[in-house]
């Protein structure tokens, strides 16, 4: 495969070195890198994770002071034992972080003692979370070795959404993470005591059943957007607006999903093979993974605004849609205000999965337009960005090749038709190509969105482009 390079410029002879290289003596170090931001956002990190220690806590102090199950009333026990010690240790890394931060004027310096302060507070619940994983697991391991390929299944359909550039395997598995643990944990405890709560002191009906789902929906939806929250704003570099927090969300959502699943298979086979089919063959896109997508597109749609109040907006709504969509399905289910037949094979393969597609799809459809709206409006900005860059002349991207960036099907066969003609290696040449060229063009957003990248970044794109361009000749 030949193609025409255009010349490309030297390199300079002193480039910028990248964040992260300690400045020579006498130097000053700038401000704008990064840093203030990391500790906005470390901050505020550590602030969701001490608000969901408080509600667990609260929580747990009513199941002990109530001692309505001796069960649940012993888990919360458990729980303010954690809690305690963890309050003495996050005293004791304040202090510390107030004195470092206080003895020296270097950001990076208190980036650091608030990231080792914040790992040594949190410890423990980790501990505590990574137990409660392993015995989920362990107390349903068949259900578990069912549920992974489907798990898989839809972590590769949600992250495959994104045409252009699509968030890194290790991010989805972190958000996946944390819907299995922190999400499933935190549901486990504040829902499960107001469950509790609402049997003992709500009589049998329709504010029952009200209750027990908001019971549901509200702890659910706070702690997978909670999750969504941390990671986009820890990772914003490597979030691409509203279709990178989907899909953070829907896969915080799978991980909750799949913990939800273990606990209703830790019975016979019969029951493992139906909840399987119920929740991770005919529910799996349609119930977590939709309810915590819709929050994601609300937070990944903030960090394209400008304005606490516009990013405000995107969240809260995003929150509250997914609770409204939640709220419907369990009202009708706690309720069982929907179809059922006497019949246990239409019943299985016909009744419930046109149950699911009529309480749940609404949900589902609203996801699948906001992708939607998040690809055109991806695909504006990046138009924008690459004709932008090739009006400069700097040989990166040229003005023939910005609409074969935009066409993922074209860029597709333009890959095969490499692989078909020439070898693999001209490929994975190709396909490094047009990835190094769109990394470009996203850099150039995340510039305009105020996300601070190492110095020096678009320019070795380019000097990389380049040589990708001189390798195809």
């Amino acid at each position: 495969m030949t193609t025409s390079v255009p010349p490309w410029p030297p390199a300079p002879s002193r480039p910028t070195p990248p964040t992260g290289v300690r400045p020579s003596a006498g130097t000053s170090q700038p401000e704008n890198d990064g840093t203030t931001y990391q500790l906005k956002a470390v901050g505020t990190a550590l602030a969701i994770g001490s608000l969901m220690l408080l509600f667990i806590a609260v929580a747990s102090i009513v199941a002990v002071v109530r001692d309505d199950n001796a069960t649940v009333r012993g888990l919360g026990v458990v729980n303010l034992v954690v809690c305690g010690v963890n309050l003495l240790i996050g005293v004791v890394a304040s202090v510390v972080i107030v004195a470092v931060c206080a003895s020296t004027t270097r950001r990076r310096v208190w980036l650091r003692t608030l990231r080792i302060g914040g790992g040594l507070m949190f410890a423990l619940p980790v501990l505590l979370l990574v137990l409660y994983t392993l015995l989920l697991v362990g107390t349903s391991w068949l259900g578990a070795l069912l549920s992974v390929p489907t798990t898989l299944l839809g972590l590769w359909t949600f992250r495959r959404m994104q045409r252009n550039r699509k968030t890194p395997w290790w991010l989805v598995l972190v958000a996946f993470l944390w819907g299995v643990s922190v999400s499933a944990y935190f549901a486990s405890i504040v829902e499960g005591i107001s469950h509790v709560v609402i049997e003992h002191e709500v009589l049998p009906g329709l504010a029952a059943i009200i209750g027990h789902a908001a019971a549901a929906a509200f702890p659910e939806e706070f702690a997978k957007g909670a999750g969504v929250v941390v990671i986009v704003l820890l990772a914003r570099h490597r979030i691409d607006g509203m279709l990178g927090g989907i899909v953070v969300g829907a896969a915080v959502g799978l991980g909750f999903q799949f913990a939800e699943s273990l606990n209703y298979m830790a019975d016979g086979v019969d029951t493992i093979l139906y909840q399987h089919w119920y929740r991770q063959v005919t529910g799996l896109l349609i119930s977590h993974a939709t309810y915590t997508g819709i929050i994601g597109a609300g937070v990944g749609l903030a960090t394209q605004q400008t304005g606490w109040w516009r990013r405000a907006v995107c969240v809260v709504g995003g929150f509250l849609t997914a609770v409204a969509a939640h709220l419907v399905w369990d009202i009708w289910a706690m309720g069982r205000y929907y179809w059922e037949s006497d019949e246990a094979v239409i019943q299985l393969f016909l009744v419930q999965p046109l149950n699911l597609l009529v309480l749940k799809g609404p949900g589902f459809v609203l996801l699948l337009g906001l992708v939607l709206f998040g690809l055109r409006l991806e695909t504006k900005e990046l138009y924008r960005q690459l004709t932008a860059e090739a009006a400069s002349h700097l040989g990166a991207v040229t003005r023939e090749e910005v609409r074969l960036l935009l066409d993922s099907p074209r860029r597709f066969r333009m890959r095969m038709y490499a692989l078909w003609w020439d070898s693999f290696a001209a490929y994975l040449r190709v396909r490094r190509l047009h990835a190094a060229q769109l990394d470009l063009a996203f850099v150039g957003l995340q510039g305009r969105y105020g996300i601070v990248l190492p110095s020096g970044t678009e320019d070795l794109l380019r000097q990389r482009i380049g040589r990708l361009k001189a390798e195809a000749r």
